[in-house]
């Protein structure tokens, strides 16, 4: 009986040890999991390694934090809200979402970069392609954002922004026929939203002149004050620098480039310009206050 005993004691003890080996186990998971924000990227500064949560439930708690964040943004205090959101604990795809668009807001391009990078690698998500696709946009990559720009468009096609962009990066590349198409769906998406309203009449103009801005006249109502700031914003993603009253270099452009005429498409008379690598303001156009869903009400 004591030899009975003593054998059930080392059972119950080896037992015991074994819940206690479980609950270390499971507690050294949970950490990990809930310290995955910047502050604790397995990293060197060459190669960070990022621990991407890509959970898309928001809890009251989150919604609060993000909404706080989503409050700085559209105040254009970038800095303070970045600050804000690397005191947190990154537990959603959000917060990842958040961070890598204000390191590019200030002006932080490879760290956001890789950050976008990380995000599409762990989760695909429409709103990590859509970011990645405008970084690329601003570093001059246009080829590569157009192609991480299309492959959010393919998740979300009904999503206005991401059109939008598409097309500002493809007008950026010179497609101007596509850009248009891409912008006039942005354009009905977005219910007339005035940036993209602005790209679009500047993607009408590159790709047809006068001939391209009288046929979209004809289809939407527009304001000379609108058509005047669309086609500033065509000559300069366009490189081209001259008084709008005195047009005669984008006449003699148009004149040229309408013997030849691309076969389909949105517009019937379109033209090609090289456009200039460039992107006027950080994030002006491309990328949205509102990368993914809002967590505001309002």
């Amino acid at each position: 009986m004591w030899a009975l005993s003593r054998s059930q004691k080392w059972q119950q003890t080896a037992a015991k040890l074994s819940v206690v080996g479980i609950g270390l186990v499971l507690a050294g998971c949970s950490s990990v999991a809930s310290h995955s924000g910047p502050a604790s990227a397995q990293s060197s500064p060459q190669n960070p390694v990022y621990l991407i949560n890509c959970s898309n439930v928001v809890q009251p708690e989150h919604r609060v934090e993000l909404d706080a964040i989503d409050a700085a943004m559209e105040d254009r205090q970038h800095y303070a809200a970045l600050a804000q959101l690397e005191a947190l604990s990154f537990g959603t795809q959000a917060h990842w979402l958040r961070w890598a668009q204000l390191l590019g807001q200030v002006d932080q391009l490879e760290t956001s970069e890789g950050v976008f990078q990380a995000i599409v690698d762990e989760c695909g998500s429409h709103q990590a392609l859509h970011g990645l696709g405008v970084v690329k946009v601003k570093k001059g990559e246009v080829i590569q954002a157009i192609e991480h720009l299309s492959a959010a468009k393919d998740q979300a096609p009904a999503n206005a922004d991401i059109r939008n962009d598409l097309g500002y990066a493809l007008m950026q590349a010179g497609r101007y026929d596509r850009a248009a198409f891409e912008l006039r769906t942005a354009y009905e998406l977005s219910r007339g939203k005035a940036s993209t309203r602005q790209n679009l009449i500047a993607a009408y103009y590159l790709n047809g002149g006068k001939a391209g801005i009288q046929q979209l006249q004809q289809q939407i109502a527009l304001s000379d004050e609108q058509i005047a700031a669309g086609i500033r914003q065509a000559n300069q993603l366009a490189g081209l620098s001259f008084d709008l009253e005195q047009p005669a270099n984008v006449s003699k452009i148009l004149e040229d480039q309408a013997r030849h005429p691309a076969k389909g498409g949105e517009l019937s008379e379109p033209m090609v310009i090289q456009t200039l690598d460039r992107l006027s303001d950080s994030f002006r156009q491309p990328i949205p206050q509102r990368i993914g869903e809002s967590t505001r009400n309002d």
